[in-house]
């Protein structure tokens, strides 16, 4: 049975270290690390010793050795940290969580500052509903599919972006709902952090630069899904001209029959 606590990091200032993950830090004989190096800088930037500690690598191409990992420290008490923020949000540590849990072993949390929360305090819109997605998709169609998803439901969406991507997502936000009122935060809590508060259409104004981290919040207002563009044709070709044709038309993807199915049955 593993005993696992995870501990939050700063995401950028080393001042928003707790006190509490310090002492845990020092106290910890067996620190699981999304990158070692980054943690070893940490504990040196920290003034925590670890030549006594056993830092090991835990990430994303460490998941199919999870059993032995937990074998291998089975009554130990062991320390999970990521290289920035919460083990668990966007980082590997959710399935260990489950497998040590199944496992018969316990977890406990030590909390820290995290960029989501930084972000909604930061964007000057309505808190409540919210709803974080992590990184959004990389092509268009996920990223639309994503907002219809979003507008579908309304309230306040939190995601991480890329700076490769950042400009091309505000892009595609500005085709989709160009008067959503949108704030990017970029490097919360580093020395060059920077919010952005504007409607989706006038992105480009804001001269945003596509360096660094950035967390978008936007604020949808509730809609109902829209209708698909070629369904709406076929809608309207009916209503233009009421022949059981064109109603077999509109009906047929909706029942997943062919034209000539759905017509065969509403002229028997």
């Amino acid at each position: 049975m593993m005993n696992l606590t995870l501990v939050s990091t700063p995401i950028g200032n080393l001042e928003d270290i707790t006190i509490r993950a310090l002492s845990v830090l020092k106290e910890s004989a067996i620190v699981l690390a999304e990158d070692t190096r980054v943690t070893k800088k940490l504990f040196e930037a920290l003034e925590i010793k670890f030549d006594d500690k056993k830092i090991m690598s835990f990430n994303d191409h460490d998941q199919a050795k999870i059993p032995a990992i937990v074998r291998s420290l089975e009554g130990k008490s062991v320390t999970l940290v990521s290289d920035a923020g919460s083990p668990v949000i966007s980082d590997p540590a959710y399935p260990l969580i489950r497998y040590v849990l199944e496992s018969g072993g316990t977890i406990a949390t030590v909390p820290g500052v995290s960029a989501t929360t930084c972000a909604i305090e930061l964007s000057g819109l309505p808190s409540l509903p919210n709803t974080f997605h992590g990184f959004i998709g990389r092509k268009k169609g996920e990223i639309i599919s994503k907002f219809e998803e979003c507008e579908s439901i309304g309230g306040l969406h939190i995601f991480f972006e890329s700076p490769h991507r950042i400009l091309d997502t505000l892009g595609h936000l500005a085709e989709f709902s160009p008067d959503s009122q949108v704030s990017v935060s970029r490097e919360i809590t580093k020395k060059f952090e920077t919010t952005h508060r504007f409607l989706a259409k006038n992105y480009l104004e804001e001269q945003i630069l596509d360096k660094g981290e950035f967390v978008i919040c936007i604020w949808f207002e509730k809609k109902v899904q829209r209708l698909n563009t070629g369904l709406e044709k076929l809608a309207q070709g009916y209503l233009d001209k009421k022949t059981p044709k064109n109603l077999a038309k509109v009906l047929a993807p909706i029942l997943n029959l062919t034209t000539n199915e759905v017509y065969q049955k509403i002229t028997e």
